[in-house]
């Protein structure tokens, strides 16, 4: 009978161990990988509901925005005079009010703060987008409500314009805005039909 070397014995556990630990690791990859297409899929269904809920408090805001647009385009262009009795707060009121649309990102700064290493660059570049023209149409809003309580017993036609203006500038980032949350839905669809393929 032949008798084996300690170094042969050594090697052949060495080698079950390592290959123990191989499938070991090989499995806790797997584990991960799922995982995370899991977590990925959540994540986007729930910016994604986010986003269609802003993307239709947003439509309702920008109609409403519009049609208060109209009504000062008529009165600046229409054959008779402003009211010069007519105050900012009385025309703002009898023309349906002013509405802020709020724009809901929890989903967004969670994912980006936790696992936005997960996510394909063009969706977190769409995101990113999103939230930079919420805060900018924030700032427009803000620096209109300023202006209303500022001038909310004036009247005239110069604030009438001015109220325009200011009014076209937050009715131009809406628009900017909706077309956003659109394209994100489009690319998230996508997303989410390829990973269910």
């Amino acid at each position: 009978m032949k008798k084996r070397g300690p170094i042969l014995d050594y090697f052949k556990e060495i080698t079950i161990v390592v290959i123990g630990v191989l499938i070991a690791v090989s499995i806790g990859n797997y584990k991960e990988r799922v995982d995370n297409e899991k977590y990925i899929e959540k994540a986007l269904l729930a910016l994604e509901n986010d986003i269609k809920l802003s993307q239709a408090d947003m439509d309702t805001v920008f109609n409403r925005h519009l049609e208060l647009f109209e009504i000062l385009r008529e009165k600046l262009e229409g054959s008779e005079p402003i009211d010069p009795e007519l105050t900012l707060g009385e025309l703002i009121i009898n023309s349906g009010g002013f509405q802020v649309a709020v724009s809901k990102s929890i989903s967004l700064r969670f994912f980006i703060n936790h696992r936005a290493e997960l996510l394909e660059y063009d969706i977190i570049s769409k995101l990113l987008d999103i939230e930079t023209q919420s805060e900018l149409l924030q700032l427009k809003t803000r620096r209109l409500t300023d202006f209303v309580y500022e001038n909310i017993n004036k009247g005239g036609e110069e604030v009438i314009i001015k109220l325009a203006y200011f009014l076209n500038d937050i009715l131009d980032s809406e628009n900017a805005l909706l077309e956003s949350y659109s394209e994100f839905l489009d690319k998230n669809q996508k997303k989410l039909e390829n990973e269910k393929e």
